[in-house]
């Protein structure tokens, strides 16, 4: 076996905020020291940037193995066209993975048509309808990262307390998509000026900013850690910075649509810019990109979340929420962070990398000697449209089709192995 040595390139590691040219070298699945290599085949980056494998936090998908929709098989190698060398699929799956024996089930599919790393999270309710606990300690025993009811959110304050409470007896991190239905059951778009022109029930910001307050007071009174995911309203930043300067164990992402995109798109009612939570304003959208660059917000996940084109193409009102971003991900958010006076390569990423990698406690988001060999190398001087129908997903619900990027990934090694 041949010691690779990746030269001339770009080397950014967020861990410990490296960011210059050089040489870097692995040798199995190991990065090891230029000392320490023989048998070198050398592969010439110049230009190239060289980062770790990117960490997402949310990811869905409407199948395990079978039919036309998205799978494992497909999100893996749609997460690797993106860069992405550990995904962590949310449990609205079927059979929904909330008893060991499901969970080992689900393994068993990711070990037979898994190109990268696939990390599971378990219901936090049984079959995530929020009535009753599931069996926190044999989740964690059959290997979950987290446990979460992703994308619903579990209405009893009981039953999410108790839920906090007992998955930190197991030091299982609890994710929450926070949502009060009372007040956004019928919601289809923010509650603003779009969804009042378009006659579509509301989503307000105080159906996430209720929600967010409660994990953040569960935290603090059980001194426990839980993570809020896809955070879309300027006050829920405002909450998490006020939490975090108490010493709260609370952590949070974001998604690339909701640092890009607003209300505004979904004005001819297409379908592909209906999210959950929905699009917002741009008071929104700048909050949420600030939240990021002063620590506020930690990291970006994908909410990547495959609906089948028939399903997709109705009433706006009807329709389901979700949209694909795996391959766009990490494009739109370089496209949007890079505007702003505080940008580095090295805080992207953290946001996309080092910090996710740290909130589920998996290896990643570092390119030190000893640590595993998940590299992405990235051309910064590519020019790409990005067109579904030649993605590797088998879902077409994107909010970005037709755009325009600079800069893509090249190439992927898993493990050391090239993807």
């Amino acid at each position: 076996m041949k010691t690779i040595c990746l030269k001339g390139g770009r080397i950014i590691d967020p861990s410990t905020e490296k960011d210059e040219k050089g040489d870097l070298y692995f040798y199995d699945d190991k990065i090891i020291s230029p000392k320490d290599a023989k048998n070198i085949e050398v592969i010439d980056v110049t230009g190239k940037i060289i980062f770790p494998g990117l960490v997402d936090l949310r990811c869905h998908i409407n199948d395990l193995s079978g039919g036309n929709c998205e799978n494992i098989f497909s999100v893996t190698r749609a997460a690797a066209a993106g860069g992405y060398s550990t995904i962590v699929l949310m449990p609205n799956l079927n059979p929904i993975p909330d008893n060991p024996a499901t969970i080992q089930f689900i393994k068993d599919q990711i070990k037979r048509d898994a190109c990268i790393n696939v990390k599971l999270t378990g219901c936090l309710t049984k079959g995530s309808n929020g009535k009753a606990l599931a069996p926190l300690g044999s989740l964690k025993n059959a290997g979950v990262v987290a446990i979460t009811d992703s994308p619903l959110s579990p209405q009893d304050n009981q039953i999410f307390c108790k839920a906090v409470e007992y998955a930190s007896m197991f030091d299982l991190p609890v994710i929450d998509l926070p949502r009060d239905l009372s007040l956004s059951e019928n919601g289809n778009a923010h509650d603003g000026p779009s969804a009042l022109k378009m006659g579509l029930g509301g989503y307000p910001r105080i159906a996430e900013e209720l929600f967010v307050q409660r994990a953040i007071s569960i935290a603090r009174s059980l001194n426990t850690r839980v993570h809020l995911s896809s955070i879309s309203s300027f006050a829920s930043v405002d909450l998490i910075k006020e939490a975090k300067n108490r010493n709260v164990m609370i952590t949070a992402d974001v998604s690339p649509q909701h640092l890009a995109l607003t209300e505004t798109k979904i004005l001819n009612y297409d379908t592909n810019f209906k999210t959950t939570p929905p699009l917002r304003e741009e008071v929104d959208r700048k909050y949420l990109i600030d939240g990021l660059m002063d620590g506020t917000i930690d990291c970006i996940s994908t909410a990547h979340e495959p609906i089948k084109e028939y399903e997709k193409n109705i009433e706006y009102d009807l329709a389901p929420t979700g949209v694909t971003s795996l391959e766009t991900a990490f494009n739109i958010s370089l496209q949007q962070l890079s505007k702003h006076q505080k940008f580095t390569w090295v805080n992207l990423l953290k946001f996309m990398s080092l910090r996710p990698s740290e909130i589920i406690n998996v290896e990643g988001g570092e390119l030190r000697v000893g640590s595993t060999a998940n590299i992405v190398i990235f051309d910064p001087l590519k020019k790409w449209k990005y067109h579904p129908s030649k993605s590797k997903s088998r879902a077409f619900n994107t909010p970005f089709n037709n755009e325009e990027f600079h800069g893509k990934v090249s190439q992927i090694y898993l493990n050391g192995k090239a993807i």
